[in-house]
Formats: C-alpha cells, sequence, structure tokens
C-alpha cells in the first residue's frame, strides 16, 4: 500500500458538512459586511425600470400576467429576478432592495461552497481542502462588488446556481434518464436568469461528445440525447431578442472578438500573460481526455464545467467584446479561477502518483500559484476607492430622491450632477416617482413612513451588524474542521483496506488508459 504521510486526511460526512458550512459563513459573513457598508435603500439604475415600472407598478394594479414574467430586459428573460422582486416586496411590504441583497448573499455562499465542494472532488486530503478554502477565499473578495450591493442583480447568481446544477446532472447522466431531465430542466432555468445561460446546454452537449470519444457513452440513446441538448440550445438562442442599443457593445470584427476573449481569459491579471493562469485547466483536460476516466468519476465535472466557463466567456465576447471586464462578470470568472485551481493541485497529485521528482511539480505549483497571488493584487487594490465611490454615488442619490419626495423640487433630481442621480434617465425617474404607485413602494427610508414590518427591519439590521460574527464563527469552525482532519491523519491506517488517499492512488494506477 501507498500511504502519503504529509496530507491530511479528508473528514468523514459529518466533517464534510462542517466544512462547508464554515465556508458557507466566511462567504455570508464577506457579503454582509460588503452590504452593510455600501448598500443604499434607492433602486439604482435599471431596477427602476425593471422592477418598479414594468413589474411592481402593474402588479399593484392587478394588471401584471405571467407572460410579463417572461418579458425580456435588454437580451435576457429574467423570470427568476421578477419572482425574486415579488416575493421580497410581500415580505417586507415594500420595494426592499437591501433584503434582496440579503438574500442574494444567501444564494451566492450557497452556490459558491457547492461548486469549491463539487470541484474539488477529484482530489484527495489535504489538497482537497486547500483547494476548497483556497477558492471559498479568492471569492470572498469583493471583486464583484456590483452584483452584491445590486438587489436587482440576482440573476447573476442564479446563473451560476442553475448552471453549475445542470453541469453536476448532466455530467454523469445517462440520456434521457431522470438524472439527466433534471440536468436539462436545469439549463432551461439557468437562461430565465441571464441570455448566456442558452449555452449551458450547448457546454453538455460538447462534454457528452467527447465522452461519447473517450468511449464512455455510446448507442443510439446517447446521440438522440446529444441532438435534443443541440436542438433546445438553437431554440433558446433563438429566442434572444435583438438589442439595438447594444449593438454598440458587441463584437464587429474576429480581432475584437479574439481580444475580449483573450482579456477574459489573463482576469485578474492586467497583461496578456494571464492566460498562463488557464494552463493548468488546459492540461487537466488533455490529461482528463488521455485517462478517458470512467463517466461517473468526478472528472467529468470538472470538465464541463470547463467547458460551461468557456462558453460565457465566448458569449460575453461576442455580446460585450468592447467592456469585457465589468464587475458584474466577475463572479462568472471567479469559477473559472476555481477550476484551474483544482486543476493545477490535481496535476501536483497525479504528477505525485506517476513518481515524477517531487522538487520540480512543487517549484511548477509554487510558480503558479504565486502568479495567481500576485494577479489577483492588481484588481484588488483598487476596490477599496470603487466601493467607496459606489457608496457615496448611492448615498447622494438616495438624499436627492428622499428631498424630492418631501418638497416635489425637481431641481434634485433633474439639475444635479449625473452622478448625484440613481439613474441615467433623470426625466423618467421623475415620472416614476410621481406615480402613486411607485411612491407606495418605495423604502420607508426614501419616504419617513412606518415600516410595514417590523420584524424585518430588526432581521436585516442584526444580519448586517452580524456580519463578522458569521466571519469569526466560520473561521473557527474552519479551524476546528483542520484540527480534526489533522487528529485523524495521524490515526494508524489499515494495511489491508485501502482507502482515502490510497484508494485514489490505486484508481490511478489501475485506471484503463483506452476504452
Amino acid at each position: 500500500m501507498v500511504e502519503r504521510k504529509g496530507l491530511l486526511k479528508l473528514p468523514d460526512t459529518r466533517g464534510g458538512i462542517a466544512l462547508l458550512i464554515s465556508l458557507f459563513l466566511v462567504l455570508l459573513g464577506s457579503r454582509a459586511a460588503l452590504i452593510s457598508h455600501a448598500a443604499s435603500p434607492i433602486p439604482f439604475l435599471d431596477e427602476w425600470e425593471a422592477d418598479g415600472a414594468r413589474l411592481l407598478a402593474p402588479h399593484l394594479r392587478g394588471s401584471l400576467t405571467l407572460s410579463d414574467l417572461f418579458v425580456p430586459l435588454n437580451e435576457h428573460r429574467i423570470f427568476f429576478t421578477k419572482l425574486f422582486v415579488l416575493s421580497i416586496f410581500h415580505i417586507s411590504g415594500y420595494w426592499d432592495v437591501v433584503l434582496q441583497m440579503i438574500a442574494n448573499a444567501i444564494v451566492d455562499a450557497a452556490a459558491v461552497a457547492a461548486i469549491a465542494c463539487a470541484l474539488a472532488r477529484v482530489l484527495d486530503g489535504g489538497l482537497a481542502i486547500a483547494a476548497m478554502i483556497l477558492s471559498t477565499l479568492i471569492n470572498a473578495l469583493p471583486y464583484g462588488y456590483d452584483n452584491a450591493v445590486l438587489g436587482f442583480n440576482t440573476h447573476y447568481y442564479l446563473l451560476l446556481a442553475f448552471s453549475l446544477a445542470s453541469v453536476w446532472f448532466l455530467a454523469d447522466g445517462r440520456a434521457w434518464s431522470l438524472r439527466w431531465a433534471a440536468g436539462v430542466l436545469c439549463g432551461v432555468c439557468s437562461f430565465l436568469c441571464m441570455a448566456s445561460g442558452a449555452l449551458t446546454l450547448a457546454a453538455a452537449a460538447g462534454a457528452h461528445l467527447l465522452q461519447i470519444a473517450c468511449g464512455r457513452r455510446a448507442g443510439l440513446r446517447e446521440w438522440l440525447g446529444i441532438a435534443a441538448l443541440a436542438a433546445l440550445t438553437v431554440a433558446l438562442i433563438g429566442l434572444i431578442p435583438h438589442v439595438p442599443e447594444a449593438d454598440e457593445f458587441r463584437a464587429h470584427s474576429f480581432g475584437q472578438f479574439l481580444s475580449a476573449v483573450l482579456a477574459l481569459m489573463s482576469w485578474p491579471a492586467h497583461t496578456s500573460l494571464g492566460s498562463f493562469l488557464v494552463l493548468p485547466s488546459a492540461l487537466f483536460f488533455l490529461r482528463t481526455l488521455e485517462d478517458r476516466p470512467a463517466l461517473s468519476d468526478p472528472c467529468w465535472f470538472n470538465i464541463m464545467a470547463l467547458v460551461w466557463i468557456l462558453s460565457q466567456m465566448v458569449a460575453l465576447a461576442v455580446g460585450r467584446a468592447l467592456i469585457p471586464l465589468q464587475s458584474r462578470y466577475f463572479d462568472i470568472l471567479l469559477v473559472g479561477l476555481s477550476i484551474s485551481l483544482v486543476s493545477a493541485f490535481w496535476l501536483f497529485q497525479r504528477n505525485a502518483v506517476l513518481g515524477k521528482p517531487t522538487i520540480w511539480r512543487s517549484l511548477a505549483l509554487g510558480a503558479w500559484l504565486g502568479f495567481l497571488a500576485l494577479s489577483l493584487t492588481h484588481p484588488q487594490r483598487h476596490l477599496p476607492d470603487k466601493i467607496e465611490e459606489w457608496r457615496m454615488i448611492t448615498a447622494a442619490g438616495a438624499e436627492n430622491v428622499r428631498q424630492y419626495l418631501a418638497t416635489g423640487n425637481t431641481s434634485y433630481i433633474l439639475r444635479t450632477p449625473g452622478v448625484e442621480v440613481p439613474t441615467f434617465f433623470p426625466e423618467r425617474l421623475r415620472e416614476l416617482l410621481d406615480m402613486p404607485e411607485i411612491r407606495s413602494t418605495l423604502s420607508p427610508a426614501l419616504t419617513s413612513r412606518e415600516a410595514p414590518h417590523l420584524w424585518v427591519e430588526v432581521f436585516k439590521r442584526g444580519f448586517l451588524r452580524l456580519s463578522y460574527v458569521w466571519l469569526g464563527v466560520g473561521a473557527l469552525m474552519l479551524a476546528a474542521v483542520l484540527a480534526r482532519a489533522e487528529m485523524m491523519r495521524r490515526r494508524p491506517v489499515a494495511q489491508d483496506c485501502p482507502s482515502g488517499g490510497s484508494a485514489r492512488i490505486a484508481s490511478w494506477q489501475s485506471r484503463p488508459r483506452h476504452g
């Protein structure tokens, strides 16, 4: 039996659940701290038209229909975001963007922790735990701050949740099985979050073709399944409306497209050298296809997740070639970084199994991790200023709206500097604020009226004030999990019953190289 003494053992089921909870709390605490510092009760930018004029106003008039929930906003059919807004409206009794931010933080923290766990299944022992922790810490940094402090951006988090759930089911689900059907349903739901969700099923179809090439899928049933995924992809893409206003941001040449793809692949580095960050994912992809693992092997989830990330980069490069690196897209790109991180650890572990020299693989991993850490510092150093700018703009916008509602003086929203009005269209904002339906939905912080449900306000204040408590509890739980894992590592291991890391080593050594 081969035993790796230097690695922690993965926790058992109870320890694994504790690890997930600790990572969830760390993420939740980081999001709550950001919301507590930078959030404003004022709706901002697209929220006025999408949530106020097109959703809440007709809802209060009694004219909202089911079909209205599917009406696109720009290129996107944000069905689930609209359900979120309506649900929170009925919980709070008003248009409560802060409560929506809190709900978004919970969804995001759960999704990121689950994705980190799913990706790390290809690893053993301490490297699996390290990959999950590092993925969580990278995501805890507020690179995608405007998603966190804009209640309206629920769809970015739900896109991740539904798309990666689809990947989870479809990676090893046989065509036309219940698991496959669940994956297809999640893929369709991802399209009802954002237009790029139309490519979720395309990524699955591409991964299934790779599995056929590796001999892990075969037969007419599987080919019909791929055809169905392709047909659904074409149908969903056909439902994406053309928005002339967005044409100026699209790729107008192949060169612009390639430049945008390179920028997305290189993020968070500020030069094209950042494309070095995707090297581990590329090698993982090639080595996995060379190994031809069984359909149940967790490597296929990572392969399909990688294909999905590439599809999202293609969508951004086509539709937003002139502005590909916006903060709102970073939550998607961070999943790609997590895949690369896990891939780097996997290559290190795989080479250890194959007996490659320790010094060279250690130097390679160290160099890559160092480059990743250095690259992450570039966008991070600008974050405090950008977050503070956001806080000041939304605070000024809230005060101007509050003054207009109190005095009726249009100078507060029509003749103030543009950055002090919470929309690009001040005239339209005045029209909306003059509508009784819209006024009745606004936060008590803007209208000086009593909150409809006091318990909601108590919950929000308590949740946000305890942001560092969530962080602290998560950190303490994580320390306890690591201490318990270290104790398990020191226990004697039965020599006749390979498990954990030795089982993975045995599987790598005995894995067939061809179909």
